[in-house]
């Protein structure tokens, strides 16, 4: 079982990458970067996305030009272009030739005409970029699932402690339910003996057997008490699973929420009751830790 919250941060050479993650029913991967790693904006979504199945992670880079070590790399330096200065250069005195004119070039004419040939914008080797820049993005994002792992784990023993509450407490209403129809039956015996011994009228046995017997029937939780004990035990098995396990368990908790909440509606009585409440108690907190978990 893993958490979806994490931090991560990670430098190597130029790049400072910082992870956070937190809860999300989906993978959503936001990614801040500077310009010039800006091309690489989806190829370091997918290379996190890969890594992680839910939660919101937001992934900010900063890349220092000045620590830079990826060859020819620098960005906005002055050189000259001797190619391009040559190509311009012929290309001039081609036209001046064609059209007659007088061959005045100066060096100052033709540095104005065309600024290619003393000033350059070096790009960017993004593929030599990307080799450091990735092993920096692994770090911090080896950082957020350990964090991630940890936090799982303790998430994990809580989740497990309050599971064996909740048995605990099953374990009292499946005790009790077998005399809630008796102690209806019971009830109901005195209250009709009270009233009919007041008129002096005879108590109809019959009668009374099948309103008891009707009461029992609606009043009767066994098939949710087996379902009950069987959701317990699918989750059980579930969150020792390595895989995802958050929308399972969430389910699971759905459905143990609404067979607690029949057995309290169905139970006319008090252990029971109180069992019930303290059951969706455990219940409430176990669907609240299971939002965060992957």
């Amino acid at each position: 079982m893993k958490s979806m919250t994490g931090y991560g941060r990670a430098t190597n050479g130029p790049f400072t990458v910082e992870i956070q993650s937190v809860n999300h029913k989906f993978c959503e991967i936001s990614v801040k970067t500077p310009g010039v790693i800006l091309p690489m904006e989806n190829k370091i979504r997918e290379f996190v996305k890969a890594r992680v199945n839910r939660g919101k992670l937001y992934v900010m880079l900063n890349y220092d030009r000045t620590l830079s070590a990826a060859g020819n790399t620098s960005v906005g330096n002055t050189r000259l272009n001797y190619d391009s200065a040559r190509v311009t250069l012929e290309a001039l005195q081609e036209l001046g030739r064609n059209l007659g004119l007088k061959d005045d070039i100066t060096l100052s004419s033709f540095m104005s005409f065309d600024r290619s040939i003393w000033r350059q914008e070096e790009s960017i080797d993004l593929e030599t970029l990307w080799i450091g820049l990735e092993a920096c993005i692994l770090e911090a994002i080896n950082g957020v699932l350990s964090m991630r792992d940890t936090e799982g784990k303790k998430t994990k023993t809580e989740i497990l402690e309050r599971i064996t509450l909740i048995k605990e407490h099953m374990v009292e209403v499946e005790k009790k339910a077998p005399t809630v129809s008796l102690e209806y039956a019971e009830a109901l015996k005195k209250r009709l003996k009270t009233l009919l011994g007041k008129e002096k009228i005879m108590m109809d046995e019959t009668r009374l057997a099948q309103e008891i017997a009707l009461y029992a029937d609606k009043c009767d939780i066994t098939e949710e008490i087996v379902r009950t004990k069987s959701h317990l035990e699918q989750f059980l098995q579930i969150i020792d699973k390595p895989e995802p396990v958050g929308r399972p368990l969430d389910f699971l908790t759905q459905e143990l929420n609404r067979e607690i909440n029949t057995i309290g509606s169905k139970a006319n009585n008090l252990s029971i009751v109180r069992a019930v409440l303290q059951i969706k108690n455990e219940l409430e907190k176990i669907r609240e830790q299971i939002q965060n978990v992957e």
